[in-house]
């Protein structure tokens, strides 16, 4: 599948993220599976919530506009999986291990006051493996 979604995080230094072939983890509020992280230090990295931890660890915080709109590109086509941020690759992972196949959702992370919002989702199955939004 391809996800391409706006998202705007305020204060910066907050945390959330874009879970994705996920599955609830019983008795608990959190997801078990990929997340396209969003927030200072952590803008483009990718962890495995509830699982592996941390999978790509380059931060993309220059790529990102603080506090205002980003579009946020993430690409899954078997266990390939890319981001994009404003245009700019993030993530390039081959994932033998990972999950194929679970829910999308939306996070916040624990923690102060965060207001983190999303908007126009556009999701496209079956895409070509090629990041749309990367020029």
């Amino acid at each position: 599948f391809r996800l391409v979604v706006q998202v705007k995080l305020v204060p910066d230094s907050a945390n959330s993220g874009i879970q994705f072939r996920s599955q609830p983890v019983p008795n608990s509020p959190e997801m078990k599976g990929y997340q396209a992280d969003v927030g200072k230090g952590w803008w483009g990295k990718l962890y495995h919530e509830s699982g592996r931890g941390l999978l790509w660890n380059k931060d993309s915080d220059d790529k990102v506009n603080k506090e205002e709109w980003n579009t946020y590109e993430v690409l899954a086509v078997g266990h390939k999986i890319q981001t994009a941020i404003n245009g700019k690759k993030c993530v390039d992972l081959d994932d033998p291990q990972g999950e194929l196949k679970g829910h999308i959702a939306v996070q916040v992370h624990a923690g102060g006051p965060t207001e983190v919002r999303y908007k126009d989702f556009e999701l496209e199955l079956n895409p070509e493996a090629k990041l749309k939004t990367v020029k």
